[in-house]
């Protein structure tokens, strides 16, 4: 089967993307053909299709001016990515379209494209921007969802995005026309959902449950091994921002000075995080930046667990499984698809959102049971061996993928999702 796999970006730049290459490599391994299309980018890893990726666009700072404003229609509707999606059909025929992050730097205009070339579309919901303007369900410091039944306006009120009148605007503008012409809705055969959260979440706010199905995301076990043992600290690991909690766990860490606390990442809220830990004197708690492949691997399994402290929902908890991997139990905050991944007093523990006392009680609890933390980290790596293998996924997977190519266009999906529930 030829799929042509459709991202934003095409470099590791966070869970999604990690996602997309892994999916690469395992579809690859089964003999199917995998077409990427994404923006250029002086990051991007090498790929014979290159030149049909539509050109890159820099969205961090909106601007008053006439490339700004060239921006905001291409974030609505890109022709630029529509022509060149169509290129690249024309030169590959597909058979298959899996759509993931496309909405900004290529934006819907392209999925059209693919119902006039009678190429079945599937979409993996790697957050919610189906349903919310910043694609968080998160505001000002917590779990937003003012949005529902189409109050996009809140986007411009709340300045959701960036801190920006101008941004929300533009977001809500973006929503109000994408619903107004149903874009995704009328042109997306399947919505893939990462944990049954999502598609409960996605079911809320009025979209057709017959599109949705669950495919939970996987590792590949071959490449992580596990470490029982540990070197004395604790560990968060992900992408540096307002919704992962990290300043709950600085909380923590503030009133546990013999404890000793690694953050692995980068992202907008370094500097703050960097200014919270000098004004709290918080010498036990160590910033090591960036890391990747087996650097990133060994402090994760040189660890006594892992603490996700997410503040807004999660769509599934990559961190989650990835630790559990390599032998480590994680506590998390219970809250979005978290409680879905981890089986509470058994492969990790849970605590209330936000809530650092609690928090700090869990820490306390695991430290204080070296052996139950082992015990918690063999039963998650059986966990993770068991429930996200890559051999279910892809099972998963392909079953939607030869559903949509057999039976095109057929919208009855009962029978359907019994089928992928039972794998």
């Amino acid at each position: 089967m030829r799929i042509l796999q459709v991202n934003k970006f095409y470099f590791p730049k966070a869970g999604t993307e990690r996602y997309v290459f892994e999916l690469t490599k395992l579809l690859e391994s089964k003999g199917h053909e995998v077409i990427p299309f994404a923006m250029k980018d002086k990051r991007n890893l090498n790929n014979y299709f290159n030149k049909y990726f539509v050109s890159n666009v820099d969205l961090s700072k909106p601007k008053i001016r006439l490339s700004g404003f060239k921006n905001i229609g291409r974030i609505i509707y890109s022709q630029k990515a529509k022509r060149k999606v169509e290129d690249l059909i024309k030169k590959t025929k597909p058979d298959i379209a899996h759509i993931h992050n496309i909405y900004h730097q290529i934006s819907p205009s392209i999925l059209p494209v693919f119902k006039k070339y009678n190429i079945p579309v599937v979409q993996t919901l790697h957050d919610f921007k189906l349903i919310c303007p910043n694609y968080k369900l998160f505001s000002k410091g917590t779990v937003c969802e003012r949005c529902k039944k189409h109050k996009y306006y809140n986007a411009v009120s709340q300045k959701c995005s960036k801190n920006s009148i101008l941004s929300g605007c533009v977001l809500a503008l973006e929503m109000y026309i994408h619903k107004m012409l149903k874009i995704y809705e009328k042109n997306v055969d399947i919505f893939i959902c990462p944990s049954q959260f999502v598609k409960n979440k996605m079911i809320e706010w009025g979209i057709d449950n017959k599109k949705l199905i669950v495919v939970p995301h996987f590792v590949n076990l071959s490449k992580f091994e596990p470490d029982y043992e540990n070197q004395g600290y604790i560990l968060y690991f992900g992408r540096l921002t307002e919704e992962k909690g990290v300043d709950v766990l600085l909380k923590v860490m503030k009133d546990s000075p013999k404890l000793k606390l690694k953050i692995i990442g980068k992202g907008p809220e370094k500097k703050n995080l960097e200014s919270r830990i000098l004004n709290l004197g918080l010498n036990n708690v160590e910033l090591v930046g960036y890391k990747t492949g087996k650097e990133l691997k060994d402090l994760i399994r040189n660890s006594m667990f892992v603490v996700c402290p997410s503040i807004s929902y999660e769509t599934f908890g990559l961190v989650v499984i990835e630790a559990n991997a390599l032998g480590k139990p994680v506590i998390a905050s219970n809250l979005g698809a978290l409680p879905e991944v981890i089986e509470d007093r058994k492969t990790g523990l849970l605590f209330k959102s936000g809530d650092a006392k609690e928090l700090a009680k869990k820490i306390s609890y695991l430290i204080n049971h070296p052996d139950e933390v082992k015990e918690m980290g063999k039963r998650a790596r059986a966990k993770v061996a068991r429930e996200f293998n890559p051999e279910l996924h892809y099972q998963r997977l392909i079953e939607v993928y030869k559903y949509l190519a057999y039976y095109p266009g057929l919208t009855e999906m009962s029978r359907y999702a019994n089928l992928i529930s039972s794998l």
